[in-house]
């Protein structure tokens, strides 16, 4: 009987350390022994690209937890025994502002550690609940600055349980080990320096970002444009919005906004998608959808598949058509644009000749869509 009670113990203590969220492997071996914390302190490049060292594009604000603002730099200053500090610069309606935070942790042999939420509740057995977001804070054995950044959100009741956690390592270096140009503030205006800190393109602007794939966001007058390495504006700066996008980590997209009106940059500033549009949306799919007044149309990164002409448009999923309406007729649209009117499909091809779509179209009518048509209405 006793030794029917020792399992029993053990089995629940085992399930109360699962549902209570603290039973977890946490990975520190990447973290060197830290002498001294204030070794950490200096200006950080923002953004981590992915490499073998970051799986994925990281954002070392994202990690401090916040999510509403960008930055290419932070400064991060250490103090012993549990003090971090960071602040940073934004854009914002005033023109450049500076952000400030400061933390506390818990001080660590390699590392500090800074909880934003730490809640956990459970009844073995019968219930959890677990809410923990927390990073850790140290030096690779390179000498960037390491923050491993954890999440558990999860829980369960009786057999039942849901939720999700990870743990990822971001690695960032230091603002002087940058490469080529960056941006620089200098007397209330943006411009931008070498590795020499000589200044390359004048400081002129209202705001600047770091370039990214030879390419870098300015602002002037309240408008936006992109320019490349030598100062010369690849994208006019007339936009109202322009933000970067990237479409599964490749390069990016830039979606514009100019007089209320949406449309897409690429990466040499031309405009693949005219800004004409009221709504771009479902951008990380092969086709966004395009909204022009109460109709529809379809494109891709690379050009406009079919204008905004139709009352609805569905998706082509792994169909060599997209069935569209206008109307009250139905079509079929290719991916290179040409449309075609439909029959309805028998039921046997249906079934049997994987017919994608309830509808065939009628080869004969084939037309090409005029882009010019979504203007013409």
């Amino acid at each position: 009987m006793q030794k029917n009670y020792k399992i029993l113990t053990l089995i629940l203590a085992i399930l109360m350390l699962h549902s209570c969220g603290t039973y977890r492997i946490n990975k520190t071996a990447a973290f060197i022994k830290l002498t001294d914390l204030q070794t950490l302190s200096g200006t950080y490049i923002g953004k981590s690209e992915a490499s073998s060292k970051n799986k994925n594009i990281s954002y070392l604000l994202k990690n401090f937890n916040i999510d509403s603002e960008k930055a290419d730099f932070v400064n991060l200053i250490f103090e012993e025994p549990n003090i971090v500090k960071l602040n940073y610069l934004v854009d914002s309606k005033e023109g450049t502002i500076q952000r400030e935070l400061l933390l506390k942790g818990e001080r660590k042999e390699r590392f500090i550690e800074i909880y934003f939420s730490k809640q956990q509740s459970f009844v073995p057995l019968l219930y959890s609940k677990v809410n923990i977001k927390r990073i850790r804070i140290g030096q690779d054995k390179d000498g960037d600055l390491l923050i491993m950044d954890f999440y558990d959100y999860s829980g369960n009741f009786l057999f039942f349980g849901a939720g999700s956690d990870f743990e990822k390592a971001c690695h960032y270096t230091k603002f002087e080990n940058q490469i080529g140009l960056f941006p620089i503030f200098k007397n209330g205006k943006w411009g931008f320096v070498n590795g020499e800190k000589q200044e390359i393109i004048s400081a002129k602007y209202d705001f600047a970002y770091a370039f990214a794939d030879n390419a870098a966001k300015v602002k002037l007058n309240n408008k936006w444009g992109l320019i490349d390495s030598s100062g010369r504006e690849i994208a006019p700066i007339v936009y109202e919005v322009l933000t970067s996008d990237y479409i599964f980590q490749k390069q990016p997209i830039y979606l514009v906004e100019k007089n209320n009106k949406k449309g897409i940059l690429d990466i040499q500033g031309n405009e693949i998608i005219p800004t004409v549009y009221d709504s771009i949306d479902r951008l990380y799919s092969p086709e966004f959808r395009l909204k022009l007044g109460d109709k529809f149309g379809l494109a891709t990164k690379e050009k406009i598949i079919i204008p905004a002409i139709y009352d609805e448009v569905e998706y082509f999923g792994n169909s060599p058509y997209v069935v569209a309406k206008k109307n009250e007729n139905i079509y079929l649209v290719d991916k290179e644009g040409f449309e075609y009117k439909t029959e309805v499909a028998p039921l046997k091809d249906v079934l049997f000749k994987s017919q994608t779509h309830y509808y065939k179209p009628i080869l004969t009518s084939k037309r090409k869509i005029n882009l010019d048509e979504q203007f013409s209405r």
